[in-house]
């Protein structure tokens, strides 16, 4: 991505007034210089931005003003919520002691549950700041009053349940009319399986998913945020569990990423508008590679960091009449740009050439299009759930396998570009656009990235494809064992591509290297022109200053005489010393006889 020019910033400066704090698009830290950052933030201070994203310019560069993992800030008392009906007993800070259970108010027993245990289990102190403030805790003081209501509420739940003449699904997008359904006892247990999916959490989703099913919280934990990294003072750092542990949780992170193509730089940065509407930390991470001769020069690729979640209740439990149960999330869709190359195909296989109609499934949002595919595979699976309940995220690990396929090809279609460029020696000078150093440049994402994408995919075979886990079922016709064949196949290939990014920087730096000898050969070559031209005018300074010291000028045509009979042999001298090795070569290349005698010492 470009940086912004002066006369962009000016003009930037001059609107302050016709800003609209809600659509105000977030950059990245590195979109800009960080001497610029002042001057795009300029015309926003003071105003409250409730769709920024975290960690942007526009946001501000002090994401620690919530406090840090060591020591926490007073600024949480400004969003705490009080979730008890008597006040908090004293507690003791004995590291050893237990901890007192407050007793929580009905309408948030969920998040207080989580304020309980957060002593014992810190990574959720995270997650109940989140369900306080509605969203990233870093946004805070961007929020207003009505937009974090407006969070809290935010609905959109499809509720599947699998009878046994098929399954039916019910939407919900009213918090109120969710509750409503809850208050019938039947509603909570019914005597069938049961799906819920579930687009953006919200805090009041949250609460009551959580309340009536006992959700672990590190469920809704592992999916609020998109973190690859962190620094070490991170409030939000989310660490790992043990590998055996987490082999026996009944919930799974499934992170992938989503490529969406762009038109242009303004298109991109209203997605990040759309972005910053989500309750969950989505961000668009721009490539930051365009080929002018192919692309579109204004077009972006962005790559987005998703996430879905699936938490289960198998059949049985505490009470035997339970029946199997789950809960899956997804990210909200985009409506800024299109999925890259229109998006995946097509799951079904081609209708029969005479068929009369035919169903098309729904491409609008992921949420549409996961309730379609799963009510297709309910119908086909709905025997074998209470046996398996992750049957239930087939469809969702359908789309997410499909999205990596469409990944890999554009990270094919990138490495084939960069390569054409390296073997076309038009684009190998220094530019903008194209040059050696411009290459390496591009590389360098792909290179961060992709053991990223590979942990995450294994993470997912490892999980809810875990092969021990599998084995008891049918793997002939299992869609689970599919899946698992499907996602160790693009592990394969990222293997390869991984690689073949290693190789293109290694040739890429060897070629510099070359360049940068070739470099080094001709100024070589000048300077031994310069180490010609001093042995040449040397021995004339020389015999100029030994002939000077005459003090009789009369003398002098004499002394001119004496200077060319001095001069020219030692000139000729100084040179035959300065070029010796050339001229032996000459030598025995035009003497065949001392070329023979030379070729006989060296044997």
């Amino acid at each position: 991505m470009s940086l912004p020019s002066n006369n962009k910033l000016q003009r930037q400066n001059s609107c302050k007034e016709d800003i609209d704090p809600e659509n105000v698009p977030s950059r990245p830290e590195h979109f800009a210089r960080i001497s610029s950052h002042r001057e795009l933030r300029e015309p926003l201070e003071g105003k409250q931005l409730p769709n920024v994203l975290p960690h942007s310019i526009e946001a501000g560069n002090d994401a620690y003003y919530i406090g840090d993992v060591y020591a926490p800030s007073n600024i949480v008392h400004d969003w705490e919520i009080d979730t008890c009906e008597e006040p908090p007993p004293q507690q003791t800070k004995s590291i050893n002691s237990s901890v007192n259970i407050l007793k929580p108010s009905d309408d948030r027993c969920y998040l207080q549950y989580i304020k309980n245990i957060s002593r014992g289990w810190p990574g959720l102190s995270y997650l109940s700041k989140w369900m306080e403030v509605t969203t990233s805790p870093v946004k805070w003081k961007h929020i207003t009053t009505d937009n974090r209501k407006i969070r809290a509420e935010r609905t959109k739940v499809a509720i599947i349940d699998v009878f046994p003449e098929g399954p039916e699904v019910q939407l919900f997008y009213d918090i109120h009319k969710l509750e409503e359904f809850f208050k019938n006892p039947k509603n909570i247990n019914p005597d069938h399986e049961r799906l819920f999916i579930v687009e953006d959490i919200s805090r009041d989703v949250v609460e009551l998913l959580g309340s009536h099913y006992n959700v672990d919280p590190f469920f809704w934990r592992g999916h609020i945020s998109d973190y690859l990294w962190y620094n070490t003072r991170d409030p939000w750092v989310e660490l790992e569990e043990l590998p055996h542990i987490a082999g026996e949780r009944n919930y799974f992170n499934l992170p992938y990423v989503h490529p969406r193509y762009f038109q242009n730089q303004e298109s991109y940065l209203k997605a990040t508008v759309e972005a910053g509407k989500m309750n969950v930390l989505r961000r668009l991470d721009n490539d930051g590679i365009n080929v002018y001769v192919l692309d579109n020069d204004e077009s972006v690729v962005a790559l987005c960091r998703s996430k879905a979640s699936f938490w289960m209740r198998p059949e049985g439990g505490k009470a035997k009449e339970e029946r199997a149960l789950g809960i899956l999330v997804v990210d909200p869709s985009f409506t800024e740009g299109s999925p890259l190359w229109g998006g995946y195909r097509n799951f079904d296989p081609c209708p029969p050439l005479h068929a009369e109609e035919f169903g098309v499934p729904p491409k609008d949002t992921l949420f549409d299009n996961t309730v379609h595919w799963t009510m297709k595979n309910l119908r086909e699976q709905q025997g074998n759930l209470k046996h398996q309940p992750k049957l239930m995220a087939v469809s969702i690990l359908n789309i997410i396998a499909a999205e990596w396929l469409t990944v890999k090809q554009y990270l094919i279609t990138r490495l084939t570009q960069i390569e054409w460029e390296l073997q076309v020696p038009d684009f190998r000078g220094e530019g903008v656009q194209y040059g050696l150093d411009r290459c390496l440049s591009r590389l360098h994402p792909f290179r961060r990235s992709l053991p990223a994408y590979r942990r995450w995919i294994e993470s997912n075979l490892n999980g809810i494809l875990n092969d021990e886990d599998l084995k008891s079922l049918d793997s002939v016709n299992n869609p689970l064992v599919k899946a698992r064949t499907d996602f160790t196949t693009i592990l394969k290939e990222l293997d390869v591509i991984e690689g073949r990014v290693h190789n293109m920087v290694n040739t890429v730096a060897t070629i510099l290297s070359l360049e940068g000898m070739k470099k080094s050969t001709k100024q070589n070559d000048t300077i031994a022109r310069l180490t010609i031209l001093a042995s040449i005018f040397g021995p004339l300074s020389f015999v100029s200053s030994f002939l000077s010291m005459t003090p009789d000028i009369t003398e002098l045509r004499s002394t001119a005489g004496y200077f060319f009979i001095l001069a020219i042999p030692l000139t000729l001298f100084a040179i035959s010393i300065a070029q010796w090795p050339a001229i032996k070569n000459f030598v025995i290349a035009r003497c065949p006889k001392r070329r023979d005698r030379g070729n006989q010492h060296m044997v």
